[in-house]
C-alpha cells in the first residue's frame, strides 16, 4: 500500500470515517476542493479560508464534512496529491459490494482487444468496475471517442474528476438496466453487468427481467453496423429456458455470436463465485463460432481448448452449453445425441422442485425429519440420524417426499442421486436437494439410472452455475433431456440393475468378511 494512502486512511479511521462509502466521499471532497482551488496558495495554507471554501464548494453535493477545520486541513494536506483512482482501488480491494470487482488481468485483456480493434466509438459501461486499467485504456485510444457510464452518484463524480477534462471522453450518469443512451450507437461496447438482480424501473419492456439479460439486450441495441459487443454473463444465459430461450433466439435472429469462452474459476471473487462466460457478439455475419476456455497464466488471460464450430451447426443446438459442445468428441455424448431414442424434457414427465430452506440452528427434536445431502451415500438414503424440525405439517406439505421421488444434490462438491422409499414418518427435502417426482411415463429408479450414467452426469454438470461449489437450479434441471423408453423396458432395466447391485453388494460383503477373518487369524498369531 502507498504510505501516504495508509497514513490518510489511519487519519480517517481515527475520526470514525471508516466505511468505503465515507472514505470515497471524503476523498472526492478533497479532489473537488483541489480542482476548484487550482494553485491558490493563499487559501491552501489558511485553515479557516480552506475550511470555508470546502463548505461552499462541496457540501451541497457531498453533505457536511464530519469533522472540524483542523481535521480537514490535515487530511487535505495529505490527500491533495494522492491519485484518486489509486485511492479508490485501495479502499475497494477485496470488497464484496460489487462496486470495483474486475481484476487487473481481465481489464488488460479487454484493453488489448480494444487496441487491436481500433474502434472509433467505444462504450464502457459501469466504468468504475474497470478502474485498474481505465486510465491506460484512454491513453492508448487517442483517436477514439470513449463513453463511460455509471449509475452511482459518487462514481459519476469520480469519473468526472479523473477523466472529465479529456475531450475524447464522455461520462454518462445512466443505468444500463433501463432505457438509456438515447440514439447513441457504438462500434465497440464492453459490459460487465451486475448478475441476477431484478431492476425496479426498466423504462421499457425487455425480454428478461434479470439485470444480466436486460443489459445484454440493451447493449445490443446500441451497436453500430458493423459493431462488436463483449459482455460477461452468468452461466444461466447459455441454457436457462423460458425468457432466456427467447433472448438467445433474439440474438441469433438479429446478430451473430462470434465466441463464447468459459472464464476461470474465481475471476470475480470475493464478490461472487458463480460460473461466468465471456461473450463476443457482432452485427456482421460469422461463418464460425469459436468456443473455449480462458485460463489465467502468469497473470494473463489466454484462451485454451479452442474449438471452431460452423455457425449453422451452433444454431442447430437448442442452447449454448459449450461444455457439451467442447465434449462432443466424448463417445457417450456423441452416442446420446445421435441415437434414435425418443427424448423428452424432465418437466414433461416429472414434477421438479427444490427442498425447503432450513438453517442448522433451526433444527430441533421434532416430528418432521429432514433429508440432507449427508444422508445420501453410494446412491442410497440412510434414513437414520436425520435432522428434525417441529413444524405444522400443513406448512411443509409441499416439500414432503413421496415413495419413488428422485433426489438430486444441487449444492456441495459432489453430484448425488437416490430414490426415496416411504417411511413411517414424515420426511421433507432440504434446500440442498432437487426433488424429481415422476409421472406415469417414467419411474424414479429409471430416472436415477440415467442421472448417474456418464452422459447424465455430463449433462448435469453442464447446468452448473457455480464453480468449485456446485450450484444447480431446479428450473434448469426441468429442461434436461432424458431418453424415454417404453415403461416395460424401464422396469426390465431397473430390475436388472437392482439384481446386479444386490449381487455386487453380496460379493463385496463376502470379500470384506473373508478379508477380516484372514487378518484376524494373522494378527492372532502375533499375540
Amino acid at each position: 500500500m502507498n504510505a501516504k494512502i495508509d497514513l490518510a486512511l489511519n487519519m480517517f479511521y481515527q475520526r470514525q470515517i471508516s466505511t468505503r462509502e465515507q472514505l470515497l466521499n471524503e476523498m472526492l471532497r478533497i479532489k473537488m476542493v483541489r480542482k476548484n482551488l487550482a494553485d491558490d496558495t493563499n487559501i491552501i495554507t489558511d485553515k479557516e479560508k480552506l475550511f470555508q471554501f470546502m463548505k461552499k464548494t462541496t457540501e451541497d453535493e457531498l453533505g457536511f464534512f464530519p469533522a472540524d477545520r483542523d481535521d480537514f486541513f490535515n487530511i487535505f494536506q495529505i490527500l491533495k496529491d494522492i491519485d484518486l483512482i489509486d485511492f479508490t482501488l485501495e479502499i475497494y480491494k477485496n470488497d464484496r459490494s460489487g462496486k470495483v470487482i474486475s481484476p487487473l488481468y481481465l481489464n488488460r485483456y479487454i484493453r488489448e482487444k480494444i487496441r487491436q480493434l481500433q474502434s472509433e466509438k467505444i462504450l464502457i459501461t459501469e466504468a468504475e468496475k474497470h478502474l485498474s486499467e481505465l486510465r491506460e485504456l484512454i491513453k492508448q485510444s487517442p483517436d477514439s471517442k470513449l463513453t463511460l457510464t455509471t449509475q452511482l452518484k459518487p462514481m459519476n463524480l469520480l469519473l468526472k474528476l479523473a477523466f472529465g477534462e479529456n475531450p475524447n471522453v464522455t461520462i454518462r450518469f445512466e443505468s444500463i438496466y433501463t432505457d438509456c443512451l438515447q440514439n447513441a450507437r457504438f462500434d465497440y461496447i464492453y459490459s460487465l453487468p451486475t448478475f441476477s438482480y431484478k431492476p425496479d424501473e426498466l423504462g421499457r419492456t425487455f425480454i428478461t427481467r434479470d439485470s444480466d439479460g436486460v443489459a445484454l439486450e440493451n447493449m445490443l441495441g446500441h451497436l453500430n453496423a458493423p459493431g462488436t459487443l463483449d459482455i460477461i454473463v452468468p452461466a444461466k444465459i447459455t441454457f436457462a429456458g423460458l425468457e432466456y430461450e427467447k433472448l438467445r433466439s433474439y440474438i441469433t435472429d438479429n446478430f451473430s455470436v462470434k465466441n463464447i469462452y468459459i472464464l476461470p474459476e474465481g475471476t470475480f471473487r470475493p464478490v461472487t463465485a458463480i460460473k461466468t462466460y465471456f461473450f463476443t457478439i457482432t452485427t456482421g455475419p460469422q461463418n464460425n463460432v469459436e468456443i473455449g476456455t480462458i485460463n489465467l497464466n502468469k497473470n494473463e488471460f489466454r484462451v485454451t481448448d479452442k474449438k471452431m464450430i460452423p455457425t449453422w451447426e451452433f444454431l442447430a443446438h437448442a442452447d449454448w452449453r459449450i461444455e457439451l459442445l467442447l465434449s462432443e468428441d466424448d463417445e457417450n455424448i456423441q452416442r446420446f445425441k445421435n441415437s434414435n431414442l425418443e427424448k423428452v424434457k424432465l418437466k414433461e414427465v416429472a414434477e421438479v422442485f427444490r427442498g425447503k430452506s432450513i438453517l442448522k440452528k433451526n433444527t430441533t427434536p421434532g416430528s418432521i425429519s429432514v433429508l440432507n445431502i449427508s444422508n445420501i451415500e453410494n446412491g442410497e438414503i440412510n434414513y437414520a440420524d436425520m435432522d428434525t424440525i417441529e413444524e405444522d405439517e400443513r406448512k411443509v406439505k409441499r416439500y414432503e417426499l413421496l415413495n419413488g421421488d428422485v433426489v438430486l444434490s444441487c449444492r456441495g462438491t459432489a453430484i448425488k442421486t437416490a430414490v426415496f422409499e416411504a417411511q413411517n414418518k414424515t420426511i421433507i427435502a432440504s434446500a440442498n436437494l432437487i426433488v424429481i417426482r415422476p409421472k406415469e411415463k417414467v419411474s424414479g429408479e429409471y430416472i436415477k439410472i440415467f442421472l448417474e450414467s456418464p452422459i447424465g452426469l455430463a449433462i448435469i454438470k453442464s447446468f452448473q452455475r457455480g464453480t468449485t461449489i456446485m450450484n444447480i437450479n431446479h428450473a434448469d434441471i426441468m429442461e434436461m433431456e432424458i431418453p424415454l423408453l417404453p415403461i416395460e423396458e424401464q422396469k426390465e432395466m431397473v430390475a436388472n440393475y437392482k439384481k446386479e447391485l444386490a449381487t455386487y453388494k453380496k460379493t463385496i460383503g463376502e470379500a470384506e468378511n473373508r478379508w477380516t477373518k484372514i487378518k484376524d487369524n494373522l494378527y492372532n498369531k502375533l499375540t
